[in-house]
Order: C-alpha cells, then structure tokens, then sequence
C-alpha cells in the first residue's frame, strides 16, 4: 500500500546527506540543510533535514514553520523551495505552516508524515507537486490563505484547489469538494486510510491519476454524471471497493486501467446509455464498444463469447479466481499479472490464437509455443518455448519450479514478486532472459543454472533478500545494472571468466560487492551494455 512512501524511506537513507549537494552549494541551519538555487544565489531551498544529528527533527514542538528567509553568516537569503523528500517520513510533525515567501512545495516534499494533521499554506505558494503530502493518513485540516493567487480553499472545503482550471490539488479525510471544481488532480486523496465511502459530485469531469489510489478502506464510490474522463490508476489498490458504476458521459478510460489492485471489487456496471464502453451480458467488466477490447475487470468477470481483446493489466492484482478465454479473443497483453487467487486457466479449444494444451492451466499462444498467462497449478508443458513477460508475475507458486527443458526465453519480470518460490531450476536450453525476471522474490535462495545466456539483465535477481549463493553459468559475457542490487545475503558469488563486463552497481547492496569490485576491477565500469 504504502510502497511508494518506502521508497522515498530507502531513498533519504541510500544517498547520504553530504551527496545531495557539494559543501559549496550547501550550509545548515539548526536541523535543516540548505541549497542555494545555482541561478539566484540569493534564494535557496530546504534540501534535507540532517537526521544523523537529531533522532526526531523537531524535539521541542509539533508545529513545524517554514521560514521565507534565512540568515547564515550574516547574509539573508530568500527560502523559496522544498525540495524533494526533504521533509519525508517526519512522524512526529503535526501542523505545518509554509511562510511567506516559499513558492514550490515539490513531489514527497512531506510525504509519509503519518501524524501531519493540519496544513497552512501562505499567500506566495505557487505550485504544490502530486505527491507532495503523500501518505499523510492523518491530515483533516487545510488552508490556503485569502490572498494566495494559485491556489484556494474556498467554502472551508479542507482541500487545495488550483484556482486557473479548477483542479482540486489535494484532499483529505474531511474535504467537501466545493460544486464549482472541475477535475480532482493526480494523486489527491492518495493513501487516504480513513476513507470509507465518497460521493463525487456533480460539475466534476475528470478523475487524475492515482487520485484515489491506495484508499485502503475505501468500499463505495459514487461517481457523477458530468464525469467524462478516468485516469491512469485512478483507483489503484483500493483493497476494499466492492462495486462500480460508469456513468453514461466517461468517454476516456486511461491505459493503465483505473482499477488494478482492488483485489475484493464484486461488480463493474457501465450504465447502458454509454456511448463509448458496455458491460454487455453482464460481464462484470468495462468493454470498448467499438473495438470490443476488455479495458478492465474484476474477480467476477466473465468474460463473453464476442471480446476480441484483453487490454494490458486488465486483471491486474485481481481477486480473478478463474480464466476462461473465449473462441472469439485474438490478442491478449500482460493482462492477467498478479491474480494470485487464480487456480483454473481454460481457452475454448475453437481459438485460434491461444490454447490451454495439456490441461495446463495456462495460455500459450498456439504459434509461437509462448507461455503468456500462468497461475498458481500451472504444470508448463514440456513443447514451451518461452515464457512471456509478467507471466507468472505476483503469483502464488510452489516453492520449487523445475522448467522443462526446450524453453529458449523468459521474459521480463516473468516471475517477478513470486511468493513463496524458494528454488528455481533454469535449464540448459534458455539463451535469452528479459530485465527483471525474479525481481523481489523474496524467498528465492537457491538458483540451479544448466545453461547459460550471454547477459544477466538489469534487475534479474534484484532484492531477493534470501539469496545467498549464485554461480554464474561459464558463457556468461555480461552482467547488467542492478542485476542482484539489494540481495541482502548474497555473500559468495562465483563468476566465470568469460566475464567481459560487469555494471559497477550490479552487486550493489550486497556483501560481496566489495570482493567483487575489487577482484574485477579492470571489468567493472557504469557503461550499460
């Protein structure tokens, strides 16, 4: 749920607090580190709060007050920036008053601030980043001063609204969003735990991306009639919306569907005077009329005799407990990744692009022999070629995989965020594999290599925390950025001399990175091959 505010967490920590600027561009005052704007060296901003000096940032109060200005050494600057992350992860701030004379408030600028309850914005803010008070469960109360030109908080709505297009920029658990807004702007009720049930009213036509993303608790969304276009994400991981109804007016649903992530969504109904996108025979799902493409579904699809396509991520990190491809579907993309409840894979024998051979509970597009859709009881038939991208990804498997030998490629991220998968058996046939392909499995710690590819990509293994142990095939030429990065047991590696290349950070994070560095130096370099 919280990914993205653990990231901005390893972020703060991975980059010391010397390496965000050089001694000459930087100076600290009491807690906060300064960075003085390379074009105006009269203006500066707050670059990072120095937490290798205090545990808690602000010991005294809870109420944190961004000054406009700044002394230090006798000359005043101008504090006119919040950098990014800069304030993240604060917990014990409570209130925040951004002073006159701060115009940008940047992306995570306060992100994950759990305690962060009320917020002030001053007359001179400009622009507020999406992403910017990302996390903060808690915040109920937000204002904008009067005289602010940009932004607004008209009516006592709790919110930040962008006052030229009529966006609201930020919410919270206690906003009512004035009549008059137009579009609820990306990410703006992001991580918003509180929130149980939201009517959008009507005026509103435009839900951004991630507006409502990681809502928790969020189990019913009334959505206007005036609302025309839904964004990428818009309703990402919302674990507890059970039901959704389009309206008539949406005209424009985003690529990356509005609704991956929410694992326990019952029903989808698109209302039968929409012009653009059905939900014909009941199939629980959001049908592109004219193309009869399935942009996104739910875990009680059904999906019917008549849809020809299955758009990417249609399915994703659904609570999809059984896939039945019709006769009638000729192109599916990576639609199903993450439907780790899925335990039957069945395509109509009449299809003519896919096929489920074998009663293997899997899609194989019948020409090429390529594995595209896998699930908990996959049993790979041994006439596999390749395995797909995003195959197996986010899956429950068994915790040994034996793949037969035949198989040439394995896509990327093919078996990515696999839980519970501790030993994989890659056989001498496979030539080639795609970026990322056991990207945080996080039980994986053996690996039984037969074969070899030239490359290891970027990411191949990368945090894989139980790894210990890997010996790269002989034949092996290159290994790519990141390919074990963060493989936080990886303490004995054996690498073959056929090694032309390895990328500087392909150990990065793990114990025998310093052996490898420094018996391989005249091969290590940050060139991506």
């Amino acid at each position: 749920m919280f990914a993205r505010c653990f990231s901005f967490f390893l972020a703060f920590f991975a980059v010391s607090f010397s390496a965000i600027a050089t001694e000459e561009e930087t100076f600290t005052e009491g807690c906060f580190q300064y960075t003085i704007d390379e074009r105006n060296n009269s203006a500066v901003r707050i670059s990072a709060v120095n937490r290798a000096d205090q545990t808690m940032p602000f010991p005294q109060e809870t109420t944190l007050s961004i000054p406009g200005n700044i002394t230090h050494n006798g000359r005043q600057y101008a504090v006119e920036s919040i950098a990014i992350n800069a304030f993240s992860w604060c917990n014990n701030l409570e209130n925040l008053v951004i002073g006159e004379g701060v115009k940008f408030i940047n992306d995570g600028a306060f992100a994950c601030c759990r305690k962060l309850r009320s917020i002030y914005l001053s007359s001179t803010v400009e622009h507020v980043s999406a992403g910017a008070f990302e996390g903060c469960t808690n915040l109920k109360r937000i204002v904008v001063d009067e005289k602010n030109e940009s932004f607004d908080s008209r009516n006592n709505c709790n919110a930040i609204i962008e006052k030229d297009n009529k966006t609201l920029v930020l919410g919270c658990r206690a906003t009512t969003i004035p009549s008059d807004v137009k579009h609820i702007g990306d990410g703006a009720f992001k991580g918003c735990l509180w929130m149980e049930s939201f009517t959008i009213p009507e005026g509103i036509t435009e839900i951004g991306s991630l507006s409502f993303a990681d809502c928790a608790n969020l189990q019913q969304v009334s959505l206007p009639t005036t609302l025309e276009t839904i964004d990428e994400l818009a309703f990402f991981n919302c674990t507890a919306l059970r039901h959704v109804f389009i309206p008539k007016n949406v005209n424009t649903i985003a690529a990356a569907p509005p609704f991956v992530g929410c694992l326990f969504l019952d029903s989808i109904t698109v209302d039968p005077e929409n012009k653009t996108y059905d939900s014909r025979n009941g199939c629980n799902a959001i049908i592109e009329t004219a193309t009869d493409k399935l942009i996104a579904g739910c875990r009680n699809t059904h999906i019917v005799e008549g849809i020809r396509e299955i758009g990417k991520s249609a399915f994703g990190d659904s609570g999809l407990r059984e896939i039945t491809i019709p006769a009638s579907v000729t192109k599916i993309d990576k639609a199903f990744w993450g439907c780790a409840l899925c335990t039957s894979i069945k395509v109509d024998r009449n299809n003519p692009i896919y096929d489920s051979r074998d009663e293997c509970n899997a899609i194989i597009e019948t020409a090429t022999d390529k594995l595209i859709a896998g699930c908990t009881y996959t049993q790979i038939p041994n006439s596999v070629k390749e395995i797909g991208a995003s195959a197996f990804s986010g899956l429950f498997l068994p915790t040994q995989i034996v793949l037969p030998e035949g198989i040439k490629a394995i896509g990327e991220q093919a078996f990515a965020g696999c839980k519970s998968l501790e030993r994989i058996f890659i056989p001498k046939s496979v030539e080639e594999l795609g970026p990322a392909v056991f990207f945080q499995c996080k039980d994986l710690f053996e690996v039984h290599w037969e074969g070899h590819t030239e490359e290891i990509p970027g990411s191949t293994f990368a945090n894989c925390p139980n790894l210990s142990f890997i010996e790269i095939p002989q034949g092996t030429k290159t290994i790519q950025y990141s390919a074990f990065e963060k493989c936080q047991n990886l303490r004995y590696v054996s690498l073959p001399s056929s090694l032309e290349h390895i990328h500087n950070t392909a150990f990065k994070g793990c114990p025998c990175d310093s052996l490898v560095q420094q018996k391989h130096q005249d091969i290590i370099s940050t060139k991506r091959l």
